[in-house]
């Protein structure tokens, strides 16, 4: 009755093949650049130090090359040799930490609703807090000259902030324009623009108009 000559299994190949090259595996890990630790977990099936299957792969066609073994045979060897020593269907690889893990659409859906809560309070409470802005459009320049004695201001800010020119309160309209005749006192006439945020802060620019009678 002929002999049955069983495959080897893939310790036993490489270790077979390291023995015949005098490696060990500080020498393995030295020509391949493989971390002893990951060379020992393979050999022995140490699932808990292993990474993810692509890397295993990559490590194995590494051996492969500087045992001078052929690359699939030995990855099918692990593989076959992985397959005898799990015990049930439910057996597979370890689990990789870094892997993404699958979100459901019941997250997402949640996680986007929660996002757009987030920018809408947000772009509210700029409306209460920062620093507000002032767009002056007459005068358009400061040192602004003219011959008659009153000056119509007019301009754009923030219509939930609060504008004063002069101390005094200037309305604005829903877009927060606002135009408000101004009576100049002959010769240099500075002009202050106070806008106010509720819970913010306050900015004041100052115009300055020349009337020349």
């Amino acid at each position: 009755m002929p002999e049955i000559i069983f495959p080897k299994t893939f310790r036993e190949e490489v270790e077979e093949a390291m023995v015949s090259r005098g490696f060990n595996f500080a020498k393995l890990s030295e020509l391949t650049d493989i971390p002893e630790y990951y060379l020992a977990a393979l050999v022995s099936h140490d699932f808990k130090k292993l990474p993810s299957p692509p890397y295993i792969r990559g490590y194995i066609y590494k051996i492969a090359e500087i045992l001078n073994l052929e690359s699939e045979m030995l990855w099918r060897s692990y593989s076959q040799s992985l397959s005898a020593k799990t015990s049930g269907a439910e057996d597979k690889l370890p689990h990789n930490r870094f892997a993404f893990k699958p979100i459901s659409k019941t997250k997402i859906a949640v996680g986007i609703l929660v996002l757009f809560v987030i920018i809408y309070f947000g772009w509210r409470a700029g409306g209460f807090f920062g620093t507000p802005n002032i767009e002056i459009i007459n005068p358009a320049i400061d040192g602004f000259t003219t011959n008659t004695e009153t000056i119509n201001l007019t301009g754009k800010i923030n219509p939930q902030d609060k504008l004063t020119i002069k101390g005094e309160e200037a309305p604005t309209n829903e877009t927060g324009y606002f135009e408000k005749q101004f009576k100049l006192d002959p010769g240099i006439n500075m002009i202050e623009f106070k806008v106010k945020r509720l819970l913010g802060k306050e900015i004041v620019v100052t115009k300055e108009v020349i009337y020349q009678q």
